[in-house]
Parts: C-alpha cells; sequence; structure tokens
C-alpha cells in the first residue's frame, strides 16, 4: 500500500472513486485512496479463473482473455470520476480494454495511475515481453511526449506512473537488491548479443552455467591420481 501512497503524492488528481484492478492493482489502489482522501470502492470483479493477460503469447488470446476476466459494476462506477490504478503497463491492453469497458459502464471521467515506472525495457528472465517494439512506452525517449502518447493509446483523460526513486523508496529494499532492468535498462547479469536474446535467455545461461561446472566437477573426479 506504500507505493499507492506515494503515487497518490505523485500523480494527484480530482475524481469522485478509486478502484484497482484485480488483484494485482488492488493494494496500490488502497493506499492511494488512503493518501487522496478519495474514497476507495471496488469497481471490477475478476474471473479467478483466467490469468494474467499480458503474459499470453498471442494478441488476440490476450484480448479475449481482458473481456473474460474483468466485469466492471455499473451500479457503482456510473456518473463516476474514477482513478484506475494498476500494477503496471507493458504492451497497453489491458488499460486499453479497461478503459473502453469502464466508459461503456457509465464511468464519465477515467484517471489510470500506475504503481510501476513505464516498462521500456525487455525482460529476459522468462517473463513474456522479450522485445522491445511490444513496449508501449518503449515507442517515445522524451518522457513527457511518452507520457501522453500512452495516456492517447489507452484512452485515459490523464495517467500517471509512480517515478523509480519512489517505488525503490515504497519497497524498504536497497537498490542492490531489486531488479529494475525493464524500467532503467540496467541488467544485473551481462546480455548475449541482440540477435540471439530470447524471453528465456537467462534461464538458458543459467542453465549451460551450472551444466559446466557439473561437468568440470565430474572431470575431476575421474582424473587418476599421480603415483606418490
Amino acid at each position: 500500500m506504500e507505493i499507492g501512497r506515494r503515487l497518490a503524492r505523485e500523480c494527484p488528481v480530482e475524481a469522485d472513486l478509486v478502484i484497482g484492478v484485480p488483484e494485482s492493482g488492488t493494494p496500490a489502489a488502497v493506499g492511494y485512496a488512503q493518501e487522496s482522501g478519495v474514497p476507495y470502492g471496488q469497481g471490477l470483479m475478476k474471473n479467478a479463473y483466467v490469468g494474467r493477460t499480458f503474459i499470453q503469447p498471442s494478441q488476440t488470446i490476450r484480448q479475449l482473455g481482458i473481456r473474460l476476466k474483468l466485469n466492471p459494476l455499473k451500479e457503482v462506477i456510473r456518473g463516476k470520476r474514477l482513478i484506475v490504478v494498476d500494477d503496471s503497463i507493458v504492451r497497453g491492453n489491458t488499460q486499453r480494454a479497461l478503459v473502453r469497458m469502464l466508459r461503456e459502464a457509465g464511468a464519465v471521467e477515467l484517471h489510470v495511475r500506475i504503481a510501476s515506472p513505464p516498462v521500456k525495457w525487455p525482460c529476459f528472465y522468462g517473463i513474456d515481453f522479450p522485445s522491445p517494439a511490444e513496449l508501449i512506452a518503449n515507442a517515445v525517449e522524451n518522457e513527457d511526449e511518452m507520457l501522453e502518447a500512452v495516456r492517447h493509446a489507452i484512452g485515459a483523460d490523464t495517467l500517471g506512473y509512480i517515478s523509480l526513486r519512489g517505488m525503490v523508496a515504497a519497497s524498504e529494499q536497497p537498490t542492490s537488491r531489486l531488479c529494475t532492468a525493464c524500467f532503467d535498462g540496467k541488467y544485473p547479469i551481462e546480455l548475449p548479443r541482440e540477435t540471439a536474446l530470447g524471453k528465456n535467455v537467462i534461464e538458458h545461461m543459467l542453465a549451460n552455467a551450472a551444466r559446466g561446472a557439473a561437468l568440470g566437477e565430474l572431470a575431476a573426479d575421474d582424473e587418476v591420481p599421480v603415483g606418490r
């Protein structure tokens, strides 16, 4: 919830209700409401049988998953200016569909707030966004222009992200213990040439290193001792 409180201080806006995108956006939404004084409410119901959409391998499946997993509660959001808090924006699929659904359900304003910095660099640790071209915040270098481009793409009235400094401070962990590569491009493990990169590249590198170490131990065990 501390991330949500910091997000409210960094990105305030006038509204009638704060809602979270369940389940990952809910704690930050509660924190945002506590700090801002805007009431918190449950405006979305989640289908527990549909998983995270941004990690699905195809665009068609992702778009279908968004519609299946989230249902707006019209009686809660109709006529309201909403602050919609989510944990991240990767490709923008979830937020674009979500904004459309909430407008159709009667929301009069939609202010999207994100409890992480913009995702600008690929993840090579197994999460399914290995290409910079897939990342909606990667297309524009200028921060203000990027913010406006993403806001326009998802159809929100306003958009705000927590800063990297704010997120790290909220975690109460030293920077050395956090991976922030997808936010700042600083990868903790040196990567191979870009042409060889894929979402599981780090897993393969670690597996190969472990395999090499195991083979080295076997070779050492098989050495014939020198006669005394």
